[in-house]
């Protein structure tokens, strides 16, 4: 970094370090990605990528299969929208209700929550909540699931995504 490189190639950056150092790690690339510099980085830690990247390159078997804005690949990777349901009281009245909602796919139980699986191509389910609260259930937690770089790399290098 002495001579202000416009261009760096990192191998592993973060492997190694304590949790306190990968942060200070992780602000100094940001820093240096705000300051116009171009870093290249390779690792197999894939969450903590995320954190700093904003284009990503995936090669497999020795060809760059991917190579596209890390919301890009993220919005391929995810054919369907997953939502993360939490309910206090009857969680499969609440299921059963969900499960005659046309946008809904299909309804799965994880510890306790419940993973609603839309239609593909459905964006809008604003009105979800207010069918479950309308119908008396009390909603301790409702969200999006999230796709990670991990996922969305074992997707994309199984070949069961269309290739960017």
């Amino acid at each position: 970094l002495l001579h202000d490189p416009q261009v760096l190639l990192l191998d592993e950056p973060l492997s190694g370090l304590d949790p306190r150092a990968r942060i200070v790690m992780r602000n100094l690339l940001r820093r240096l990605g705000q300051m116009g510099k171009t870093i290249i980085v390779s690792s197999h830690i894939l969450p903590e990528l995320a954190d700093i990247c904003n284009k990503i390159g995936i090669i497999d078997r020795g060809i760059m299969s991917v190579n596209a804005e890390v919301a890009d690949v993220m919005k391929q990777v995810r054919q369907r929208t997953v939502l993360i349901i939490e309910v206090k009281g009857d969680r499969d009245a609440a299921g059963k209700l969900l499960e005659q909602h046309d946008a809904v796919e299909s309804i799965e139980v994880k510890k306790e929550q419940l993973h609603v699986t839309l239609q593909q191509g459905i964006e809008d389910y604003s009105e979800i909540p207010s069918l479950l609260i309308g119908a008396g259930h009390k909603l301790t937690l409702f969200r999006e699931e999230e796709v990670n770089l991990e996922s969305a790399f074992m997707t994309l290098t199984k070949g069961t995504a269309t290739k960017m």
